[in-house]
């Protein structure tokens, strides 16, 4: 199973040059338009498109939970479901590692149900992250099975249309999994939102015509750094790219397709932000 994991990860170093072809986005960008109880900040993105039918739907983004069921962990699920009740988005997205340590998994169900609770009738659709993935020990299927149970679609390699948007969702890029999908996944004039757990699975999913017809990308896994300093920005990112996709929207020349990361609203169990609060995005499409 190693052999199989590391001939299919590391290869995909090759992607390298193609990073070249994304770019900070000057005139669209993650702004903050307030703080959700203590802790949270909600950050607005405006993302174009074409249909006025679609215009004005919501979206809401929330990644890097890496949830052990700490006070400050609670604290932060009653500050999304009250978030959720007021802005009632479309669709709730979940960006992967919503897990942390293995010791941790059983306090899972109390952050999915209390969520779930909060959505009522809103779909709520979900990937999975390198913390997921790399709990290979797990039976196959563990995680499917357990967001099953509250009624939450994991997709993986997979699609789903949900208030007129197609989602296709990939699951992190250090899976042996990672992007088995046909090419006519998005489908030609249509919304179509990519949903994967780091911004690196973007950039190497950018292969042939795969990303052609996809709108926006919603990513995560940076927590946008973790710890920033003032004109400095980020020290440091788990990426290949290192810190030049953090946070914030990015371009892709030739396309109108744009790439949102988010810093994630979790910090491992030892570590804590600095200068980088955590934050969740909603994402408003405006016909233009």
């Amino acid at each position: 199973m190693k052999d199989e994991f590391d001939s299919r990860y590391y290869p995909l170093k090759r992607f390298f040059h193609r990073h070249r072809r994304f770019y900070r986005c000057r005139d669209m960008r993650l702004s903050v338009i307030g703080k959700i109880g203590r802790l949270l900040l909600l950050c607005r993105v405006e993302i174009p498109v074409k249909d006025p039918q679609m215009a004005g739907k919501r979206l809401l983004f929330i990644s890097d939970w890496h949830w052990h069921g700490s006070e400050r962990n609670f604290q932060q699920l009653a500050d999304c479901t009250a978030m959720i009740k007021k802005f009632a988005p479309d669709v709730v997205m979940l960006g992967g590692d919503i897990s942390e340590d293995a010791d941790q998994l059983t306090a899972l169900p109390e952050l999915l149900s209390g969520l779930t609770e909060a959505c009522g009738k809103i779909p709520v659709i979900a990937v999975n992250g390198n913390w997921e993935i790399g709990k290979r020990w797990l039976q196959d299927g563990y995680f499917a099975g357990l967001y099953a149970r509250y009624g939450i679609t994991l997709l993986e390699n997979s699609g789903i249309t949900l208030s007129g948007i197609n989602f296709t969702g990939l699951p992190d890029i250090s899976s042996i999994d990672y992007r088995r999908l046909p090419e006519d996944t998005a489908k030609p004039g249509a919304v179509n939102i990519l949903l994967t757990h780091s911004p690196d699975g973007v950039i190497a999913a950018d292969k042939g015509k795969f990303l052609c017809n996809f709108t926006a990308a919603f990513c995560g896994h940076t927590h946008g750094g973790q710890i920033r300093l003032p004109l400095i920005g980020s020290l440091y990112c788990p990426s290949f790219y290192r810190c030049k996709f953090d946070r914030g929207v990015f371009g892709r020349r030739g396309s109108d397709f744009k790439v949102i990361i988010s810093s994630g609203i979790g910090e491992h169990r030892k570590g804590f932000r600095l200068f980088c609060p955590p934050e969740v995005v909603i994402a408003e499409l405006v016909c233009r």
